[in-house]
């Protein structure tokens, strides 16, 4: 692996980390949530710099949904064409799989296809541009993929306090309904492989120990609520 191949895998597992990329092909509709970074707009008649340099950007979430009509290149540069109808106007979006302004990728229903590229629907409308849905077993076994826990009472912990889980991972295992020490210290292989798959973390779970570690939390937890004796 030369050095640029290094760095690409770097900076797609630096993407794994904080968001899944879930298995979609051509022809199944996705919800993309792609950030938008906004500014508030200064007058240019007001004299006060101070006040407009105090604007700070926000940031919000934008839903994209459609049909993907396509998917090309390969590792960090792989994009993926999203097709939708928009007033009566069909609107094309290339997504890099692996961009930073993506929050999320969802897909929403899986399309029976035979073809790689789906350009041609850029002249259909109506019910010509409609695809099948896929009812194979292939396609029962995504739909059913692991969702997360149920969830659990009380409020949130800092899992952060386990090595290996920053603050995004932590919003990642939070959409899981997992943000209890206790959940990740009582964790079943099934589960690990479960969140393992569902958040790519490549065996992080294992080889960083979360487990042990949370247990040694909860058993740290639990002596210092026990009262010393006088």
């Amino acid at each position: 692996m030369n050095i640029i191949q290094e760095i690409e895998r770097e900076q797609m597992t630096a993407i794994l980390a904080k968001r899944g990329v879930p298995e979609f092909g051509p022809g199944d509709t996705v919800k993309v949530m792609v950030k938008v970074i906004e500014t508030a707009e200064t007058d240019p008649k007001d004299k006060k710099k101070k006040a407009a340099a105090a604007r700070t950007p926000t940031e919000r979430l934008q839903a994209y949904e459609g049909v993907v009509i396509s998917r090309s290149g390969g590792g960090l540069n792989e994009t993926f064409t999203v097709r939708k109808i928009s007033y009566g106007e069909g609107v094309e979006r290339v997504f890099p799989i692996y961009s930073p302004y993506i929050a999320e990728i969802e897909v929403v229903r899986r399309g029976k296809v035979r073809r790689a590229k789906l350009y041609y629907l850029r002249g259909r409308r109506g019910r010509a541009a409609r695809i099948v849905e896929r009812t194979d077993v292939r396609a029962r076994r995504l739909n059913a993929a692991w969702k997360g826990f149920k969830k659990p009472k009380g409020e949130p912990e800092d899992l952060t306090q386990i090595k290996g889980i920053d603050a995004g991972l932590a919003g990642r295992l939070k959409q899981l309904n997992c943000y209890k020490v206790e959940q990740i210290a009582n964790l079943s292989d099934d589960d690990i492989a479960n969140i393992d798959e569902a958040l790519s973390l490549d065996g992080r779970i294992e080889k960083q120990d979360w487990v042990g570690q949370a247990q040694r939390l909860m058993a740290e937890m639990t002596a210092g609520e026990v009262p010393a004796d006088a």
